[in-house]
C-alpha cells in the first residue's frame, strides 16, 4: 500500500532534525529603566518586617522671639513634626511545572533548561508590573505611583496626609503646553522652558533634581535640541545611563526615558525625597518549591516575590510638566 501524504512527511520530518535555539527569545519584556533606576540609584531602601512605613516630616516651624532684658519669652511647647503612613504592597508571579514535562526536560534531549527559563520569566513579569505601577496611580492593592506623589494636579492624599489642608505636601507642577523642539525667541527652546521652569520651582524647596523620568518622544526630542548650540547647559558625562547608553543628562539631572511614562509627562525628582521601600523577606526572590501533591497533581510551584511601596518623605522637592509635545 502506497504511503500517504502525513506518512511521508511524517518519515522525512522522523530523519531529519530540527535547528533549534538553544535559549528562549524574549518577544514580551523591555528593559524597566524607572525600576532599574529606583534599584540601582540609591533609591531604594531595604528594610525588616511590620506591616506599614511610617516615616516622619517636620512639617512646620517654631517662633523666634527677640527679647532684651528680663523680657518675658514664650513657654508654649511646640510640635513640629508629622508622619506620613504607608502600606506596604506585595506582588507575586506563579512558576509551576508539572513533574512529568519536568523530567522530560532532562539529559541530552534537553534543549534549555524550562525550570529556569520559567524562573527569569516570572522574575521579568514581577519587574514589569512594579515598573507600570511606579508611573502610574494607586489602585486596589498596587503601591503609590509618580501620579499620586508627583500629581498633575500637585495635590492630593499621600502617606494619610491630605495636601488641600497641609499644603507642605504639595509636589511642583508645570502645567503650560510646550512643544519640545519649537525654538522661542531668546533660542531657548520650549521643552526646555518647561524643563527649566519645574527645575527651578523644585530648587526653590531645596529639591536636588537628581533624575528626569520621561516618554521616549520627549527624551528623543531633547536629543535633537542637543544637535542645536547655545542654549542651556547639558552632559553627556553619564551617557552610558541606566542600562546601557542613555540619553546625555540635563543639569545635573540623569534623563530616564520610559515607555511607562504617561504621554506628554516629565518628572523631576529628588532622589532623596522618594524611594522604593523592599521589604527584606520579599526582595525580588524566589520562594522554596512545594509539591502539588496534596491536590492530586504531579507538579511543583513556586512564587517570585516583592513587598514594595512606592514612599516620599517630601512631596514639594519633586514636580512635573504634564504637556510637553515631543517628536
Amino acid at each position: 500500500m502506497a504511503q500517504t501524504t502525513s506518512e511521508v512527511w511524517d518519515s522525512r520530518w522522523s530523519s531529519t532534525r530540527r535547528t533549534v535555539e538553544p535559549s528562549t527569545v524574549d518577544n514580551v519584556f523591555e528593559a524597566y529603566k524607572t525600576l532599574a533606576m529606583h534599584r540601582k540609584k540609591g533609591m531604594q531602601m531595604v528594610d525588616g518586617g511590620g506591616k506599614e512605613i511610617q516615616v516622619i516630616l517636620e512639617s512646620s516651624a517654631g517662633t523666634a522671639e527677640t527679647f532684651d532684658g528680663y523680657d518675658p519669652l514664650s513657654k508654649s511647647p511646640v510640635d513640629p513634626f508629622e508622619s506620613a503612613f504607608y502600606k506596604r504592597r506585595y506582588y507575586a508571579v506563579p512558576i509551576v511545572l508539572d513533574d512529568t514535562t519536568n523530567w522530560e526536560n532532562s539529559g541530552e534531549e534537553q534543549v534549555f533548561d524550562l525550570l529556569s527559563a520559567l524562573g527569569n520569566n516570572a522574575m521579568n513579569s514581577l519587574l514589569k508590573a512594579i515598573n507600570e505601577d511606579i508611573l502610574s496611580a494607586q489602585s486596589g492593592k498596587t503601591i503609590l505611583g509618580y501620579q499620586d506623589i508627583i500629581a498633575d494636579a500637585g495635590t492630593g492624599t499621600v502617606g494619610g496626609i491630605n495636601s488641600s489642608t497641609s499644603t507642605f505636601w504639595q509636589n511642583q507642577k508645570y502645567t503650560t503646553s510646550k512643544t519640545f523642539t519649537t525654538a522661542t525667541v531668546t533660542n531657548v527652546f520650549d521643552g526646555l522652558v518647561a524643563w527649566n521652569t519645574i527645575m527651578d520651582s523644585n530648587r526653590k524647596q531645596g529639591g536636588r533634581n537628581n533624575a528626569c523620568v520621561t516618554t521616549y518622544s520627549i527624551a528623543a526630542a531633547y536629543r535633537t535640541a542637543l544637535a542645536s548650540a547655545g542654549y542651556g547647559e547639558v552632559s553627556t558625562s553619564n551617557v552610558t545611563g541606566i542600562n546601557g547608553p542613555e540619553f546625555p543628562s540635563y543639569m545635573g539631572a540623569q534623563v530616564v526615558a520610559d515607555n511607562d511614562c504617561s504621554a506628554l509627562h516629565s518628572y523631576f525628582l529628588d532622589t532623596e525625597a522618594i524611594k522604593l521601600r523592599v521589604m527584606k523577606q520579599a526582595n525580588f526572590k524566589k520562594t522554596p518549591f512545594v509539591s502539588l501533591q496534596g491536590n492530586g497533581q504531579l507538579a511543583q510551584l513556586a512564587y517570585m516575590v516583592a513587598g514594595v511601596q512606592l514612599t516620599t518623605n517630601n512631596r514639594r522637592r519633586s514636580g512635573v510638566a504634564t504637556a510637553i509635545t515631543g517628536l
